[in-house]
């Protein structure tokens, strides 16, 4: 009786162990419903034009493909960074999240938590640039896709260059004489920045594409060392300007005030993308006829017209719940509907390659004509180009050496230690 007793315990205990292990299993497993609205989450929500206009794109992707999008912001890159990370392997993972391109990614594509989008890249393959489809794949697979593209060039503030009769420079001389000019009239040059870390790269990737952009690409990619001597040149003459003024204080916030500064004529140029323009100047009430652009020249003239490249990109997250509903609009949004549709909202230039342009305003068409006229040579930005442990790095030592410009040697040979542990141990 008491042998019967314990046998019949024991099967129930295996038959509640399995059903516990069943529901567990079953309850993990993405939501296959096509038709359910999903999530897209962002780390611009301290601009207050990225959460109104991926709201709208939510909108339109209800109207054409029956699935809606709440968008979800976050109002700091590293806090953004922190939650996505503890997300992405849980149910928690939204369908949809806005990311970095290139070494950024790569870490999470490894790991198995993004959504393989080959068949989709295939699908509108000849809607895109070569170089774009390169900045998507890892490892012969597609991961991800563009919402828009920008470039960074140099704005300035029209209205403080009609007053001291200065234009747009044509090579580095003339770029400095303007500097002077400011200076000695009682305006700081350049808005530039050490919040929030990451601008710190800003001036690094001008300075070193400016002695030669084959060196920075060598860089980024470890063929070539921070050490080397042409990028303590580079170094050099950015200490020099660092310390005749051309820029603000470091303290200084480009995204928060920059508008403000602007429109109390603190500064007069600023380096960044093309997504600051109506993100944070607009956006902040400068005058759109008051702002003018330029490509910043080489101090180099051997190395010729270049300008940094930005891919903006979206993600689908391969634990969330309803991946299918999530691959269905990332398929609608690469198409030219959807692509030019966010692109006319934004302002910004389209990924897709079928998207009229002639929405772009002024400033923007005049800056694409001279990247198209001059042949300007397109480099990927110092944050996607990278690896992200070498990058963590060097943004902290950028921003060091903006605020204490002194010999840039140990600066440098301190990021070269941590470039060569990562190199040794990959290709």
């Amino acid at each position: 009786m008491d042998k019967h007793r314990i046998r019949f315990k024991i099967v129930v205990i295996l038959v509640v162990f399995a059903s516990v292990i069943s529901f567990g299993f079953f309850k993990s497993r993405p939501n296959p419903d096509t038709g359910s609205d999903i999530v897209l989450k962002h780390d611009k929500g301290w601009l207050p034009s990225f959460q109104q206009n991926f709201t709208q794109q939510g909108v339109k992707a209800k109207e054409k493909t029956g699935i809606g999008i709440k968008v979800i912001p976050s109002n700091t890159t590293d806090l953004y960074i922190h939650q996505m990370k503890a997300n992405l392997p849980t149910e928690q993972a939204p369908e949809l999240f806005t990311w970095w391109a290139g070494f950024r990614v790569k870490d999470l594509v490894e790991q198995n938590l993004i959504g393989d989008l080959t068949h989709i890249w295939h699908k509108h393959d000849t809607e895109y640039l070569t170089g774009i489809k390169n900045a998507f794949t890892i490892n012969t697979k597609m991961y991800g896709f563009p919402y828009g593209i920008d470039y960074w060039p140099v704005w300035y503030n029209k209205k403080i260059f009609s007053r001291l009769n200065l234009k747009a420079p044509a090579n580095w001389d003339e770029f400095t004489t303007i500097c002077d000019t400011l200076k000695n009239a009682g305006i700081t040059p350049i808005l530039s920045s050490v919040q929030f870390k990451w601008p710190s790269f800003i001036w690094f990737e001008e300075m070193v594409m400016g002695q030669s952009p084959d060196l920075f690409e060598d860089l980024c990619m470890g063929r070539a060392k921070y050490t080397d001597p042409l990028v303590v040149k580079a170094f050099n003459l950015w200490k020099t300007m660092i310390r005749k003024g051309y820029f603000t204080k470091p303290s200084a916030n480009m995204m928060s005030n920059g508008g403000y500064l602007w429109l109390k004529g603190d500064y007069a140029m600023v380096l960044c993308g093309t997504w600051y323009y109506e993100s944070v100047l607009l956006a902040h009430g400068v005058d759109q006829d008051d702002i003018g652009v330029f490509i910043l020249p080489s101090h180099n003239a051997a190395a010729g017209n270049n300008i940094i490249f930005e891919v903006a990109p979206v993600f689908t997250a391969q634990n969330a719940r309803n991946v299918d509903s999530a691959q269905k609009v990332a398929d609608w949004w690469m198409g030219a509907d959807g692509n030019g549709y966010f692109a006319r909202l934004h302002k910004i230039y389209p990924a897709n390659l079928n998207v009229d342009t002639t929405y772009l305003c002024a400033v923007k068409n005049e800056l694409l004509c001279e990247i198209k006229q001059k042949q300007v040579r397109v480099l990927n930005r110092y944050w996607e180009a990278t690896p992200v442990e070498i990058c963590n790095t060097a943004v902290e030592k950028f921003a060091e050496f903006m605020l204490n410009p002194q010999s840039p040697e140990a600066i440098l040979a301190s990021i070269q230690d941590v470039a060569d542990q990562y190199w040794s141990k990959h290709k």
